[in-house]
């Protein structure tokens, strides 16, 4: 089935050249390039061995043979390109934000009629996550979820600095909807951070299962990414994200195991290796984990929830 499809990148930029290292790595043809900076699509073209170049979408939606893209693009020209583009007839693999906030978001949802629109969220592909849900979902019983986050508001583009929770922000909340069971029951803001400020932002979350969860983000200073979840007799912690190591209790002592980056993460950009396994298994109709428009709809309203 696989062979049916011929992927096209749209965007030549630092994400669209990871994509196609994957690619490289895991001998896959990208069929084409799209970007408005042609210079750059030309640099990819050569040093990919991609077979062709598009200077328009209009060249792109008038090539019959492709059916499958990764859009890879400023997240300010998401929503331009979905209003150009037809976006209901390939299958696709979108790099977040698919919009700048929650309004546009719903925006650009209404006009996809397409069930084969995923979100590429690929923290959730870390090595370091993947081996951390089997470990949480072996055990029984209520979590405690502490997540830490970190942003600087140092962009030239106040629009990015404004938007930061749903352009980077998103990939540490969508871990709560990983984890966290059942309803979400309240959401109690116990801090709120200042703009441009070093300040905090901190908010309680609890769900129907009675797993909780401690959101804790530092504005505009420095400190690593994490999230915690301890459950009765054992903890996981990712610390920074690619990292992970258990705590268990055996006969009533502390026992540490680390597991260490895998290779593959190691090699390519972390998560994405695994992440395009996965829209690779789309694409032969076989069962996935990527994310698609309603639970990445989902992630965007938690952001909306915790901040607004």
């Amino acid at each position: 089935m696989i062979k049916k499809f011929k992927i096209a990148i749209i965007g030549a930029g630092y994400m669209a050249e990871e994509y196609l290292k994957v690619f490289s790595g895991k001998k896959i043809i990208c069929e084409a390039i799209y970007s408005r900076t042609v210079l750059k699509s030309i640099k990819l073209k050569k040093k990919y061995n991609i077979k062709k170049i598009y200077t328009s979408l209009y060249e792109l939606e008038n090539d019959q043979k492709i059916n499958a893209l990764i859009i890879a693009v400023n997240p300010e020209s998401t929503y331009n390109l979905i209003n150009k583009l037809n976006i209901n007839k390939y299958r696709i693999l979108c790099e977040k934000p698919v919009g700048i906030n929650l309004i546009e978001t719903k925006k650009i949802i209404s006009k996809i009629k397409n069930k084969f629109f995923y979100v590429a969220l690929n923290r959730r592909f870390y090595s370091s996550n993947l081996k951390a849900y089997d470990l949480v979902n072996k055990n029984k019983g209520k979590r405690l979820i502490s997540i830490r986050d970190q942003e600087l508001q140092n962009s030239k583009s106040k629009l990015y600095n404004k938007n930061l929770m749903y352009w980077n922000s998103v990939h540490l909340i969508d871990y709560i909807n990983v984890y966290a069971r059942g309803k979400l029951l309240r959401v109690d803001k116990i801090k709120r951070y200042k703009n441009y400020k070093y300040s905090e932002h901190l908010s309680r979350l609890i769900f129907s299962s009675k797993d909780e969860v401690l959101y804790h983000c530092n504005w505009n200073s420095p400190g690593p990414w994490s999230i915690n979840i301890i459950q009765k007799y054992h903890s996981v912690e990712m610390k920074p994200l690619e990292n992970l190591v258990q705590e268990k209790l055996i006969k009533g002592k502390r026992v540490k195991v680390f597991y260490k980056e895998s290779k593959i993460d190691l090699k390519f950009k972390p998560g994405l290796f695994y992440q395009v396994s996965e829209f690779l298994k789309m694409l032969s109709n076989k069962k996935h984990k990527l994310v698609n428009l309603k639970d990445y709809l989902n992630t965007v309203k938690l952001i909306e929830k915790l901040y607004v």
